[in-house]
C-alpha cells in the first residue's frame, strides 16, 4: 500500500502472483461493519505514511460508483465500483493515482461471526503492474496496516456506549401561526419551546439544541433515549409537549439518527 502503482513496462508481461488476502474480525454487526468501511471510509483511512496520493490533509470518500481522494481542487480517482452488494461486500478496480488501464482487482466481503464480523480482503491482478512481486509484497504489508486502523476505529467508536439507546434529531422551522416575515426567535411563544427543552434536560433526554438559521427559524434538537428512560413517545414529546409546535408557531420533523461516532 505504501507505493503508488505504476504502469506496466511491457504489454507482454504475464507474471502471475498469488492473491494478497487479509482478514480482520471487528466488534460490530455486519451491516454496521459494511457501513463504516464504505460510507465512513474518510473517518478511518490512514491518509498519511504513503497511504494516499495527496497526504494526510486530503479527504477520501465513495462518490457514486468511484472512490475519490480530494485535496482542494486536486482530485485522484482510486477505484471504480464493479459490484456492490451491501452488506455482503463489494468489488473494485484499484488504481490510486494511476491509469485505470493498469488497475488491480480488490474484493472485500463481510460475514457474520457470532456477534462480530469477519472482514476479508482479497487483492489480485498484480500481473498488470510494473513489478508484480514487489507490489504484492508492499500491499500485503499495507493492507494489514490499513485494516488495523479500521479495526481500531470501530473499537474506539463502538466500544463505548454511543450505540446504546435511540437518538433523534428534531428539526424545527417556523410554523404557520407566524405572521409573514416574523421570526420565531422574537415571538412570545418561543418561551414555550425553551420550557420544552428544559423539561427534556431535566429528564436526561436532551443532548444539544440550537438555531441553524435566523432567517426562517430553523433549529435542531438532539435527543437520546436510554433504556433507563423507559418508554418514551418521542412523537408526542415533540408535537404535543412542545406547546410552541402544538400551537403552530414551530413545525418539527422527527428523524431517527443512527449515531456511530461520538467525541
Amino acid at each position: 500500500m505504501t507505493d503508488i502503482q505504476q504502469p506496466v513496462k511491457s504489454a507482454g508481461q504475464t507474471q502471475k502472483v498469488a492473491p494478497v488476502t487479509r482478514s480482520v474480525r471487528v466488534n460490530a454487526p455486519v451491516e454496521t461493519a459494511f457501513a463504516l468501511f464504505t460510507a465512513h471510509i474518510g473517518a478511518w483511512w490512514p491518509l498519511g505514511s504513503g497511504h494516499s496520493v495527496y497526504g494526510k490533509d486530503a479527504v477520501v470518500a465513495f462518490e457514486g460508483e468511484v472512490l475519490v481522494e480530494r485535496f482542494g481542487a486536486e482530485v485522484a480517482v482510486w477505484a471504480e465500483v464493479v459490484a456492490w452488494e451491501p452488506p455482503a461486500g463489494f468489488r473494485l478496480t484499484w488504481h490510486p493515482g494511476t491509469d485505470p488501464d493498469h488497475a488491480t482487482d480488490l474484493e472485500v466481503t463481510f460475514a457474520a461471526d457470532a456477534e462480530a464480523t469477519l472482514v476479508t480482503l482479497v487483492h489480485t491482478g498484480w500481473e498488470r503492474t510494473r513489478a508484480p512481486q514487489e507490489m504484492a509484497r508492499n500491499y500485503d504489508t499495507g493492507w494489514a496496516y490499513v485494516l488495523g486502523w479500521y479495526d481500531a476505529m470501530i473499537d474506539r467508536s463502538l466500544g463505548g456506549d454511543a450505540q446504546v439507546g435511540q437518538w433523534f434529531a428534531l428539526c424545527h422551522s417556523g410554523g404557520p401561526a407566524l405572521a409573514e416575515g416574523e421570526s420565531i426567535f422574537g415571538h412570545a411563544a418561543f418561551r414555550e419551546h425553551v420550557a420544552f427543552l428544559r423539561r427534556l434536560d431535566e429528564r436526561g433526554l436532551l443532548v444539544a439544541a440550537g438555531p441553524i438559521s435566523d432567517a426562517n427559524g430553523e433549529g435542531m434538537t438532539i435527543v437520546r433515549v436510554l433504556p433507563e428512560h423507559g418508554d418514551v413517545d418521542i412523537y408526542e414529546l415533540a408535537t404535543v409537549d412542545d406547546k410552541c409546535v402544538a400551537e403552530g408557531y414551530l413545525t418539527v420533523e422527527i428523524k431517527p439518527w443512527a449515531v456511530r461516532f461520538t467525541g
